[in-house]
């Protein structure tokens, strides 16, 4: 979101480089997921089983298969740096920008990995507050680091005081230069906490809970690889969306990714809740009270549905005020706009979605969000958009109007499939 902002103020090109190369790094969340998934789901059972042996081996299954996946996210990634904002369809005057942010932010997927996978196992043992103390810092970071090497040097004026400001100038690679250091800083002070022996459940960097398990790896596969598919398979769509999206030109595309910055920046609650709700569950399974895990989804639903209304409205009401927060391009700034009022309908049941997506994952049912996510995307928003956008001649309108149809529709079929009960039977 930060990159999405600073990187606003230089204009429509810069603000496209950033949004046509963000879809395909979402691809390496897909992994990066699957391998949080897989541990995380194990570890959180095996804390409500109150078997901490297990938990400590699951604990140290993380570092080796994080470093591992991690860098061959990096090498894949910046690999394809060159070539993918051209196959994207990118104008040629994004291209270069594209190719620099691509380059550096393939450099921070492993610390990504990292973080991702230590902030999952840290809430699995229900301590939440360590993973946002530590991310909210690199956020800080971040900024900083982004204030420092996307603007060149100039004169800044405060409260009436004029003093020379170091910047970079590197544009948008500064903002990706910005991302990797953030990361890397969260990375490594989440593993420090993860080793602190104090905790009953820790890192230990001994040689037995080091060496891989077959075990816990075959189960993180097991666990994982729908997660991994699910993702893969949406952001596969999105890739597609972006395709579809680039058609319509450079403001089009820059609105599109204001536009979805801003609105993730609403599913934050829905998100806290799921998190919750895939740990809750995941431990009333491993303590073998199905009914609990069955009150906890429920629970989690209502909160989530009602607090979502509220997010909608709010949405819909303060769109172009939100979308000012990450640029000034009056060209983008009401199409971007009118982006959020359409998608303001569909955030109860995207919340739905969600979290009972998460309270079935901690089930391990992972096949039914699987299957969802498949449809959603695939068997509506992709057909959608391609009859919306280049039939219909709906412009970027059209796609949006196809991704809330997506949307509710997976959050009406999640609110079924946690109903009919089926998932309790295999838990």
């Amino acid at each position: 979101f930060s990159d999405t902002a600073m990187v606003g103020a230089l204009g429509a090109v810069a603000t496209a480089a950033v949004g046509i190369t963000s879809t395909s790094i979402w691809l390496s969340g897909s992994v990066i997921s699957a391998v949080s998934v897989g541990l995380s789901i194990q570890l959180a059972q095996s804390v409500g089983a109150g078997n901490y042996k297990r938990a400590r081996e699951v604990v140290g299954q993380s570092l080796l298969t994080s470093l591992v996946v991690g860098a061959a996210l990096t090498l894949v990634f910046f690999s394809l740096h060159w070539n993918l904002p051209a196959w994207l369809g990118a104008e040629e005057a994004v291209v270069p920008h594209a190719q620099a942010y691509l380059q550096v932010i393939a450099l921070s997927l492993l610390f990504n990995m990292l973080s991702s996978v230590f902030s999952s196992l840290l809430r699995c043992m229900g301590d939440t507050h360590t993973p946002l103390k530590y991310n909210f810092t690199a956020i800080i970071l971040n900024v900083i680091f982004n204030f420092l090497l996307i603007f060149p040097s100039r004169d800044l004026t405060v409260f009436g005081f004029t003093f020379p400001m170091f910047g970079a100038g590197l544009g948008v690679a500064g903002a990706a230069w910005g991302t990797a250091l953030s990361l890397a800083v969260s990375a490594t002070l989440l593993f420090l906490s993860l080793c602190n022996k104090r905790r009953e459940i820790h890192l230990s960097l001994k040689k037995e809970y080091l060496k891989p398990d077959k075990d816990i790896l075959k189960n993180m596969v097991f666990l994982g690889v729908p997660t991994a598919m699910e993702q893969f398979i949406t952001t596969s769509g999105q890739v597609i969306s972006t395709r579809i999206v680039s058609t319509l030109g450079t403001v089009a595309v820059a609105a599109n990714t204001l536009a979805v910055s801003a609105e993730s920046l609403s599913y934050m609650p829905a998100y806290g809740v799921s998190v919750a709700t895939t740990t809750l569950v995941s431990q009333s399974i491993g303590a073998k009270k199905k009914d609990d895990a069955k009150n906890f989804g429920k629970l989690a639903n209502r909160l989530g549905f009602c607090a979502m209304i509220f997010v909608g409205i709010l949405l819909f009401v303060l769109a172009e005020p939100l979308i000012r927060l990450f640029t000034r391009d009056e060209s983008v700034i009401p199409l971007a706009a009118a982006m959020l009022r359409i998608v303001a309908i569909a955030q109860p049941l995207n919340a739905s979605c969600s979290i009972l997506s998460g309270a079935l994952r901690g089930a391990a049912d992972v096949k039914s969000p699987f299957f969802i996510g498949i449809f959603g995307m695939w068997g509506l928003r992709i057909p959608l958009a391609l009859l919306f956008v280049f039939v219909f001649h709906w412009g970027l309108h059209g796609y949006w109007i196809a991704m809330v149809i997506d949307n509710m529709t997976k959050g009406a079929l999640s609110i079924l499939r946690f109903k009919q009960g089926k998932w309790m039977k295999n838990a």
